[in-house]
């Protein structure tokens, strides 16, 4: 599977797990740099989701499959309101404020590992809009 296949496999699979879990979905007809979907939990709100999938947990020589790790590099922009992580072999996703983007993170895909980033695991109530 080459990058761009990659690529639209995470998209997909983030955008029907948004769509299971009741946001409301759009996607720019045109390839939009910093973002790939838009995402609310209201017709006329949306976040703007940069969308970056890894296929599977690198191991390296020491590593055992417990503690192999997804790897994800982004770019220094801030054209996005959200990063969604797609673990394509866990079929996991992690919601992180861009804000809060490293410019390379690894992640387990199943919130075990040592990653100040594993809280962000299934992190969709990010994209609720908060009531005072």
């Amino acid at each position: 599977m080459n990058d761009l296949t990659l690529g639209a496999v995470g998209e997909l699979l983030t955008a029907a797990e948004l769509l299971q879990r009741g946001f409301f979905l759009a996607k720019p007809v045109v390839d939009t740099d910093g973002y790939d979907l838009l995402a609310g939990t209201t017709p006329n709100r949306y976040h703007r989701i940069q969308v970056k999938t890894s296929r599977q947990p690198v191991l390296r020589n020491d590593a055992t499959p417990e503690t192999a790790i997804y790897r994800f590099n982004s770019r220094a922009r801030n054209d996005s309101d959200f990063f969604i992580l797609c673990c394509l072999m866990h079929r996991s996703f992690y919601v992180v404020p861009t804000p809060e983007m490293p410019a390379s993170i690894r992640l387990s895909g199943d919130g075990s590992g040592k990653s100040e980033y594993e809280k962000y695991l299934s992190a969709f109530a990010l994209l609720a809009p908060k009531i005072a």
